[in-house]
């Protein structure tokens, strides 16, 4: 079986976990235990060295053992010494296992009278009670997979999927390109774990007008159309308001009532010089003066607001542009009448959009402003914008239970339409080296997270890895493998089969070395 059979039987006997084989172990495991039960603390005691690991298993005390456990894929570069005795890596590692009932399958982490991988017969009379897993293949009431708490409340440790030392070899190489295998080479590259959310593109909001008529009025004439760029202060629209004719006869009154008070005044100041009227007459005249001149300005600010000139007909008024932009909706038509508030125009500066992100509830604490942020557009095939999250709202929406987001996005050359849907990928973590794999290589069996590693052209290992972040192609393995290995992505769901079945067509699993 080769230095990996011997070492992880003695891993066995020193309680680090199952063995790789299912053939029975070494005669100095069967002398350790036959001394004492399998319940007995003597039977579990553990010699450790100077470095704190089990002094036959020490790579300090034993140099020799290196080059065993690099073989194995159980080195960790970091610290130097096995990823199995790290406690660097591992902080909740022990060399001793509590005690598990007499009852119990080691290799299965079930009642061994319940076990129906070791014993198969057992498996009708479950399925006939109803108390039967068909997932896993035990029976539903101990599953391990299904009640983990179990096997931890048993004080044992969930079986090992799949069996170390498992390899799958095929007949040929000639199979592996029959059964279409493809693999994938690993490396290192930059990746940043991101969040991928939908939008919408809109108008920017603070360069956006609607402009209304400020009371009921009739729609005179329409001098731009939908699509037309305008300058600021250019006149857009005239009406005809009954409110703006009442304005500027208030402003001929007030022009006729200044002019008087003018008059009055320079009348009362000679008066007051000659001693001929009281000072108090003149002071009533400069207050005369005063409401005159308020009674003007109030006229004209009114007719201003409405965009009506003082010399422009009775109640006839412009609605002109507030800045330089395109007219983006038009619902005013000569001759039509208008009420007050009704918007007739929209016009929008088009050289910077909003791109409206919704952030799931679940996800909103990781999104902040400044993070940076990839756009790509459904209705725009290829087009791809990156630009900075500018605002995250403070509420999450009752209905969609998500938090709004804004990129300001540049528009010069207006390719891009308020309305379209978008797709944005936000970097939510710093960027940094890291290993990915195809989504296709990663395989899911019996509560694990598994790839196939290409041994050579006809060996295949099963190697459970842990994942990270991901993008839609892509996810990080955070552990498990190294850059340079082979893994297999096209053909990852028949070599699975073939882990789950013993056999398949014309390959065979095996357990052990090659």
């Amino acid at each position: 079986m080769g230095p990996r059979i011997g070492l992880l039987a003695l891993a066995g006997l020193l309680c680090l976990g199952t063995s790789c084989t299912k053939s029975s172990p070494p005669e100095v495991a069967k002398s350790t235990t036959s001394d004492a039960g399998p319940s007995s603390p003597e039977a579990r005691a553990v010699t450790l060295c100077e470095h704190g690991v089990p002094a036959e298993l020490c790579t300090k005390c034993d140099p020799d053992l290196v080059d065993v456990y690099k073989a194995q894929d159980d080195w960790c570069d970091e610290h130097g010494l096995p990823e199995s005795h790290c406690r660097q890596c591992n902080p909740s590692l022990s060399f001793t296992a509590p005690t598990t009932p007499a009852d119990w399958c080691k290799e299965h982490a079930v009642p061994e009278s319940k076990c129906t991988q070791c014993n198969p017969k057992l498996v009708a009379g479950f399925i006939a009670a109803g108390d039967y897993c068909r997932e896993h293949g035990f029976p539903e009431s101990v599953c391990p997979f299904c009640h983990p708490e179990l096997v931890k409340a048993a004080g044992a440790e969930m079986p090992l999927f799949p069996t170390p030392g498992t390899r799958i070899r095929l007949a040929s190489a000639d199979t592996a390109r029959e059964a279409g295998l493809q693999t994938h080479r690993l490396q290192r590259r930059h990746f940043a774990r991101s969040l991928e959310v939908v939008g919408q593109l809109t108008f920017n909001q603070n360069r956006l007008a609607r402009l209304s008529a400020r009371g009921d009025a009739l729609v005179s004439e329409v001098r731009v159309d939908e699509g037309d760029d305008v300058k600021a202060g250019q006149p857009l629209l005239a009406l005809t308001s009954p409110s703006v004719g009442q304005d500027k006869g208030r402003l001929s009154a007030a022009l006729a009532r200044l002019e008087t008070a003018r008059a009055a005044l320079a009348r009362e100041q000679e008066l007051v010089e000659r001693g001929i009227s009281p000072r108090k007459d003149l002071e009533q005249a400069r207050a005369e003066l005063a409401a005159a001149e308020g009674e003007r300005e109030a006229a004209r600010a009114s007719l201003s607001a409405a965009g009506a000139s003082q010399g422009s007909s009775e109640g006839l008024y412009n609605l002109s542009a507030p800045f330089a932009g395109t007219v983006v909706a038009r619902d005013a038509v000569s001759g039509r009448h208008v009420a007050a508030g009704q918007t007739l125009l929209e016009v929008a500066d088009l050289s910077t959009l909003w791109a409206l992100l919704e952030i799931p509830e679940a996800d909103s604490a990781q999104v902040r402003a400044g993070q940076k942020v990839t756009l790509s557009f459904e209705g725009l095939p290829g087009e791809v914008r990156d630009a900075t999250l500018t605002r995250v709202g403070a509420s999450v929406d009752r209905a969609t239970r998500t938090v709004r987001a804004r990129v300001e996005l540049p528009n010069p050359d207006r390719a891009l339409k308020a309305g379209l849907f978008l797709r944005a990928r936000i970097q939510v973590a710093e960027e940094h080296e890291a290993l990915m794999v195809p989504h296709s290589a990663i395989q899911r069996a019996k509560g694990q997270v598994l790839v196939f590693v290409k041994k050579d052209e006809t060996l295949y290992e099963p190697v459970p890895v842990e994942l990270g972040a991901g993008t839609r192609d892509e996810v990080e393995v955070v552990k498990g493998l190294r850059p340079g290995m082979e893994v297999v992505t096209t053909g990852a769901f028949l070599l699975k089969t073939e882990v789950l079945k013993d056999s398949i067509g014309a390959g065979c699993c095996e357990e052990g070395g090659p």
